[in-house]
């Protein structure tokens, strides 16, 4: 998965689901972030506090580039599951552990075909 690949810790990847989310597991910055994309992919508002939590860590440069990042991976994730892309095994196991982050997705990956 990206995130390992990035060096993100397995306790960070195992709470992205988690709402609320555990103290001290991300900065607050890292928080701010998770609580971003939780937002973003279940199609909820940006409210205030979601933006003025970004706000108070990052510039609107920085803001629009989170954004974008999220989008991304959001279509990327769209895209695989709409055209049940083949990923190799390993993707796949990483996936089946990552149960929890996964239940904040709204498009989940279809099983295989055979």
């Amino acid at each position: 998965m990206l995130g390992r690949g990035i060096g993100i810790s397995e306790e960070k990847l195992r709470h992205l689901g988690d709402d609320p989310l555990p103290d001290g597991v991300y900065s607050d910055a890292e928080a701010a972030i998770v609580r971003y994309a939780q937002r973003s992919t279940k199609t909820l508002h940006i409210d205030d506090a979601t933006y003025q939590a970004l706000a108070k860590h990052f510039s609107v440069q920085q803001m629009i580039e989170i954004c974008l990042n999220v989008g991304l991976a959001q279509i990327t994730n769209r895209f695989n599951a709409t055209f049940l892309t083949e990923v190799d095994d390993y993707i796949l196991e990483a996936n089946e552990n990552a149960d929890r982050a996964a239940a904040a997705c709204l498009i989940h990956y279809p099983p295989m075909r055979g």
